[in-house]
């Protein structure tokens, strides 16, 4: 495959909306069977096999960092050999972790089978998914990547109420089984019908204008402070989602807000998200990828000022949960526009492999941290800890904007 073709020859829309859409459906499985199921089991797992709270939301710990251990590498080998064969293993292997939680009897084997979680993670979602999405689309992927995280972003939407019904109708052990199935039956003829068979051929020749969506807009020159940038903004948002965001809830009760005050304010965060999302599949095509990114790091960082301040009224927490809620609708977009635009078609596996290793371990130790601050301290600590981040995140964005643009 040529340079140009890979650029230029036009992609049928209809094998575009239905890798989006296919694409899209293996996401919301993907994370609906592993992360979000714990939201709801997560209380009968600990009863039924004697765990504590805390050993048993390891598991997503332990996830993290198994996925942080094979990151870079599965995002090298879908660049060389293609998304397909890696997302098609990674089902299986997901197939075999929802079997081995179904069958856990304890603590180790319990553990282990979120190991096994951990090693399909980078293989069957997100990252991978958008590789194998680039390679059928091409460099102009930007409004494919915003309808798949549109997509995604229903995780929630489909699986928490069907897990709750599925808990209380077969338990969680057999839901398990329930969801292995779907990886072996649904996810696996997915992946294998609608990806490509292997990677594109792209050409070893860059700088010209029709091959700098295959090498990126970067010189290799500033690639690397680019790279560092954006990793140091997508940890402060994963300090954030994964700290915060777990324990929001309990923040806003001890800044005086009643349980269901503190749920319903809360609620609007998804809106949020879907309409920044929304609105990017709209008009993204209209300004840069750069701009997203600025609008998401000053929207995040924005909302602490709206609520450190002045306190955890009704009022202003819900000005900070849609003005975090949009930023991270917009940050879904950018962080992972940025890498392909930057670096390009060719490497896009590559970084994003690289940049979910960091990431991953923010993310792994970030509800520990944030638990530890609200427990010794008390829970607006929480929010500065988190507005700190969000402070960071967008130093860190201006400063990969400077470097793009000089």
């Amino acid at each position: 495959m040529t340079a140009e073709a890979t650029q230029t020859a036009p992609v049928d829309r209809r094998r575009i909306l239905t890798a989006v859409a296919g694409l899209g459906a293996t996401q919301i499985i993907g994370w609906g069977t592993t992360f979000s199921s714990l939201t709801i089991f997560g209380t009968r797992i600990g009863d039924d096999l004697t765990l504590s709270r805390e050993a048993v939301f390891g598991g997503i710990t332990i996830m993290l960092l198994a996925s942080a251990l094979v990151a870079p590498r599965v995002g090298r080998f879908a660049d060389q050999r293609g998304a397909r064969p890696v997302m098609i293993t990674g089902s299986l292997l997901a197939a075999m972790a929802m079997i081995a939680l179904a069958f856990t009897q304890g603590a180790t084997t319990y553990l282990l089978a979120w190991v096994l979680v951990g090693l399909a993670m980078p293989m069957m979602l997100a990252n991978t998914a958008l590789v194998g999405l680039v390679q059928i689309v091409g460099s102009n992927a930007r409004q494919a990547i915003t309808g798949l995280m549109l997509l995604s972003g229903l995780t929630g939407t489909v699986f928490l109420p069907l897990n709750a019904l599925l808990i209380e109708s077969i338990g969680w052990r057999n839901a398990y089984l329930g969801f292995a199935l779907l990886h072996l039956l649904v996810c696996v003829p997915i992946h294998a019908l609608i990806l490509t068979r292997r990677a594109p051929e792209l050409p070893h020749a860059p700088r010209s204008s029709s091959d700098r969506a295959v090498d990126g807009i970067l010189p290799p020159d500033k690639r690397f402070m680019a790279f560092v940038m954006l990793t140091v903004w997508s940890c402060a948002e994963g300090l954030i989602v994964w700290g915060l965001y777990m324990q929001i809830i309990d923040v806003f009760k001890g800044m005086g807000l009643s349980a269901v005050a503190a749920v319903g304010v809360w609620a609007a965060v998804g809106p949020a998200q879907a309409s920044a999302r929304f609105g990017e599949l709209m008009l993204g095509g209209r300004y840069s990828i750069l701009t997203t990114a600025l609008l998401s790091a000053g929207l995040s960082c924005s909302s602490f000022f709206l609520i450190l301040p002045f306190g955890g009224s009704i009022v202003t927490a819900a000005a900070f949960a849609i003005c975090l809620g949009l930023g991270h609708g917009f940050y879904a977009i950018a962080r992972n526009t940025l890498p392909l635009t930057l670096f390009g078609v060719r490497e896009y596996g590559t970084y994003l492999g690289r940049m979910m290793l960091p990431q991953s371990i923010v993310n792994a130790i970030a509800p520990i941290v944030f638990a530890a601050m609200i427990a010794r301290f008390d829970p607006t600590s929480a929010l500065w800890l988190a507005g700190a981040a969000a402070l960071a995140g967008f130093a860190s964005v201006v400063m990969l904007v400077r470097t793009c643009r000089t």
